[in-house]
C-alpha cells in the first residue's frame, strides 16, 4: 500500500508538471505575434490538456483524486519568468531550446514513473504513449530548428 502511495505522488507530480507547461504555452500563445509559434503553443496547450485529462482519469480509475492542480508552485514561475523574458527577447532559438530543456525534463519524468513496479498495464500504456508524443515533438523540433542540446 505504501508503494501505491508513492505512485499517486508521482503520478499527481506528473499531472502537475503536464498542468504548469500547459499554462506557459497558453501564456505563450497569448503573448507571440508570429502565427508559427502561435499555432505550436495553441498545438502543445492542446496536447497538454489532453494529456492531464487522460492522466485524471487514470488516476481516479486507480481510486485516488488529483490534488494541487489549483496552485503553481515555484518551480513554474521561475520557468514562466525565465520564458516570458526569452518570449520578450524575440530570440527564437533559444526560445526553442527552452522548449526543448522543459520537454527533455518531462520526458525525464515520465521515465521516472515507468521505471516504478506494480503499474497498472493501462497506466503504463498512457504514461509510454504520453512520453514517446513529447519525445516525437522533441525530435521534430531538434530536426526543424537545429536546437543545440
Amino acid at each position: 500500500m505504501k508503494h501505491l502511495g508513492k505512485i499517486f505522488r508521482m503520478l499527481n507530480e506528473l499531472l502537475i508538471m503536464n498542468h504548469e507547461i500547459e499554462i506557459i504555452y497558453l501564456e505563450a500563445h497569448d503573448i507571440v505575434n508570429d502565427e508559427d509559434l502561435k499555432t505550436f503553443f495553441r498545438e502543445r496547450n492542446f496536447e497538454r490538456n489532453e494529456f492531464g485529462r487522460a492522466l485524471k482519469k487514470e488516476v481516479v480509475k486507480l481510486g485516488d483524486s488529483p490534488k494541487g492542480l489549483n496552485e503553481l508552485s515555484d518551480r513554474y514561475y521561475k520557468g514562466w519568468m525565465k520564458f516570458k523574458k526569452l518570449l520578450d527577447t524575440n530570440n527564437e532559438f533559444e526560445l526553442l531550446n527552452e522548449i526543448s530543456k522543459i520537454k527533455r525534463l518531462n520526458i525525464a519524468a515520465y521515465n521516472k514513473l515507468l521505471q516504478e513496479r506494480n503499474l497498472s498495464l493501462s497506466l503504463c500504456k498512457l504514461l509510454v504513449k504520453q512520453r514517446d508524443n513529447v519525445q516525437m515533438s522533441l525530435n521534430e523540433l531538434r530536426t526543424k530548428n537545429a536546437i543545440v542540446v
